[in-house]
């Protein structure tokens, strides 16, 4: 937080920093551009947006340096130092994951001012003391070189080509960020990084970049104490988010006095395979404005599992085991990985022996010793691969653990779960190939090649630039979220869905107008992920669509919208840090919402919007800015058995005439349907910043399954909230 960091900083207006002097002009706003250096200009097209299809790149304007990161300590000169990078990897700055309170060894870092005129001599340039940045804040990020091709970012300039543009999306998020204050046209410190590999693999290797925004101060701006624009960075592996609402955030809220004093580095869209210049940030030493150290995980101290990655570096958690009933859905492959405190991949101690259990209907298959009963020695951090397979028979829905043992203590559960969803039926055309170059070429001419009765559209594993329509009643199969990613170009949804009865499986959307658009009737939406949408992650207007085991992540809207539909389920979804509401659903009927994690949202975790008849049942809604759940002009709903905790407003909040908290959905003021004859039973609503119960102007309403109508609050356990835990007020 920069609460102290930026009272230090200077309340007055000044004139544009020295540090844009000789650059060009927008003749608009008389401030000069935003560019990045070794980029052409790129402008906003008709939309308005930067990343977007509809840019102007202007390639007669190249940015130049205007400051330049270095990782460790180097003496301030004349003469800009060079990349540590581009000495040997053992000369590198080396540290170890986490902070130096939680067991790890931060990089330092240094941040030099330059004034941009290069030379051979002095390819970064020359030390610029630009007086009117003293004071101003800095933000270094790290980003890791998870897949080591040395680059951060999708690139077809490595050795794997496009393949492995999919794992490198991962590459785009912050492992570590730290701030510093320019003195002198330097600002040093040092940032922990929270990602790390084991030192018997070398270390992960990360790149530092900054990020600073300079004046002029607007005083409708956090009081003139925070520069409003415009920004200065060294190289970046995207377009930086320039919305300075959500710039200067610890979650994407409103720009508001009680915002939370937190600046990120953040990126709009993925950078499009057409753009004039690479972003990939090469580790090499080669990049003027950047720098390189290399850090390693912690001794291992526990072991989880993990997807098995097949030899790539990448593997992503698993949070839940699916397998089918038949096969070869019936069989599923993991890691048992050991990994440190923050959860990397770490090197075991000698003695980290583990014994593996699992209940019927699930079998060990491998390793032999798991299997006899017999435990299971990590001898490297690459762990060992464990192989399960469900008992012949197995009836559908049935569940159980595998559990992870040490010297006979449970230190690791995985829940497994049997689903003959998972038998998916057999594909009758893959995208890309011959016959089908694109995915929407596949969706336009797949025909049931198999006559198993279904249209089966499967997506290899990759990286793909395209805005898809599926108008016909398929199942578009993907490899899985962090493997076939969908990026739009932000002019209109990355998936939209029309044709009734499709299935959407195993996508990961990023970039569009919305991440998934379900208007097809009885769609079903399963284990994908709508991530960095401009607007909603996922939006739903047609009936009896079900949105079942997804992720909605960091969109600019709500997580999950929506409108106007019938008989809507909504179940096992997580929903983070999205620029509104987690979940709003508004003018729905007998809809569900149950069993979902909405936490970190900016205007709520659910809000239902005359949403007649319908449940919101166990779930956990937590740390959202706004209320936790909202039932506004909503009429015989169900709110049972949910959690709604540490949220910055009330934790249950119903109104007949909405909400006057400022980014929430009003309605008119004496309009609407009321709010009535609502159960809200078996709910723990505590520590909220708000009240407990906010009940206004909705009668009817019943707080216990018991019988009657009783009162707040009823058989619900509402405590320790800020302002008070119930309040009741009929006008």
């Amino acid at each position: 937080v920069l609460v102290a960091v930026l009272a230090c900083v200077p309340a007055a207006a000044f004139a544009v920093s020295a540090v844009f002097n000789g650059d060009p002009v927008n003749s608009s706003t008389g401030l000069p551009y935003e560019i990045l250096p070794g980029f052409p200009l790129v402008m906003p097209g008709p939309d308005g947006l930067i990343g977007t299809a509809d840019d102007i790149v202007d390639t007669s304007i190249i940015g130049d340096i205007d400051m330049v990161v270095r990782s460790g300590s180097p003496l301030a000169a004349d003469t800009i130092p060079p990349p540590a990078a581009q000495g040997n990897r053992a000369a590198l700055p080396h540290g170890v994951a986490g902070s130096t309170a939680g067991g790890g060894t931060e990089i330092p870092f240094t941040v030099f001012l330059s004034d941009g005129a290069v030379s051979a001599a002095a390819p970064s340039g020359h030390l610029l003391a630009a007086a009117d940045m003293d004071g101003i804040p800095v933000i270094v990020t790290a980003f890791a070189d998870f897949d080591g091709d040395g680059f951060i970012g999708p690139t077809n300039q490595d050795a794997a080509g496009a393949t492995d543009n999919r794992f490198e999306v991962e590459e785009l998020k912050q492992v570590g960020r730290a701030v510093a204050l320019f003195s002198g046209g330097v600002a040093r410190g040092a940032v922990a990084v929270h990602a790390g590999r084991p030192a018997s693999q070398g270390g992960l290797t990360v790149v530092l970049a900054a990020m600073a925004v300079t004046g002029p101060f607007d005083p409708s701006f956090f009081n003139g104490s925070i520069p409003s624009g415009p920004a200065i960075a060294t190289a970046l592996p995207f377009f930086p988010q320039r919305d300075l609402a959500k710039l200067i955030r610890d979650r994407a809220v409103p720009v508001g006095p009680n915002t939370t004093l937190q600046q990120v580095i953040d990126f709009v869209m993925l950078p499009s395979p057409g753009v004039t210049a690479p972003f990939a940030l090469q580790t090499d030493g080669s990049s003027p404005t950047i720098d390189v150290a290399v850090v390693n995980s912690q001794p291992a101290v526990r072991a989880v599992f993990r997807e098995d990655a097949k030899g790539h570096a990448l593997s992503a958690p698993v949070g839940e085991l699916v397998v089918g009933t038949q096969a070869p859905a019936n069989h599923r492959s993991l890691r048992l990985v050991p990994v440190d405190r923050w959860g990397n991949p770490a090197d075991p101690t000698p003695a980290l022996s583990l014994s593996l259990h699992t209940s019927a209907p699930l079998d060990l298959v491998q390793p032999a010793q798991a299997r006899r009963g017999e435990a299971v020695r990590l001898s490297s951090a690459r762990g060992v691969r464990i192989a399960v397979r469900a008992q012949r028979g197995t009836i559908d829905g049935s569940t159980g653990t595998l559990i992870i043992e040490e010297d006979g203590v449970v230190v690791g559960a995985l829940p497994f779960r049997i689903d003959a969803r998972a038998n998916q039926p057999r594909s009758d055309i893959i995208a890309p190939s011959r016959a089908a170059p694109t995915i929407q070429a596949a969706i336009n001419q797949v025909t049931d090649r198999n006559h198993d009765g279904a249209l089966v559209v499967t997506v290899r594993p990759g990286l793909y630039h395209e805005n898809i329509v599926v108008n016909r009643s398929i199942v578009l199969r993907g490899a899985g979220t962090g493997s076939t990613i969908i990026a739009g170009d932000g002019t209109g949804s990355v998936v939209s869905v029309s044709a009734p009865n499709s299935m959407i499986q195993g996508l990961t959307t990023v970039g569009g107008s919305s991440g998934f658009a379900l208007a097809g009737a009885s769609t079903l939406l399963i284990d994908s992920r709508a991530w960095h949408n401009l607007g909603a992650g996922i939006a739903v207007s047609g009936p009896s669509v079900r949105v079942v085991r997804d992720h909605a992540a960091e969109n600019g809207a709500d997580g999950l919208s929506v409108n106007g539909a019938t008989g809507i389920v909504c179940s096992g979804n997580q929903l983070f840090d999205n620029g509104g509401v987690g979940a709003t659903l508004s003018g729905v009927q007998s809809a569900l919402f149950n069993d979902n994690l909405s936490a970190t949202n900016a205007a709520g975790g659910v809000t239902l919007v005359a949403a007649n008849g319908s449940s919101v049942i166990d779930n956990q809604v937590g740390d959202n800015t706004g209320p936790g759940i909202q039932l506004l002009a909503s009429q015989s709903c169900q709110v049972l058995g949910n959690l709604s905790t540490v949220n910055d407003d009330d934790g249950v909040h119903i109104d007949s005439k909405g909400s006057e908290a400022p980014g929430l959905f009003l309605l008119p003021r004496g309009g609407g349907n009321p709010t009535t004859d609502n159960l809200v039973s078996g709910n723990t609503v505590d520590t909220n910043h708000g009240y407990g119960l906010f009940v206004r102007r909705s009668p009817n309403d019943d707080f216990s399954a018991a019988s009657g109508t009783q009162p707040p609050p009823g058989d619900n356990t509402v405590t320790n909230n800020r302002k008070g835990n119930v309040f009741v007020r009929t006008n």
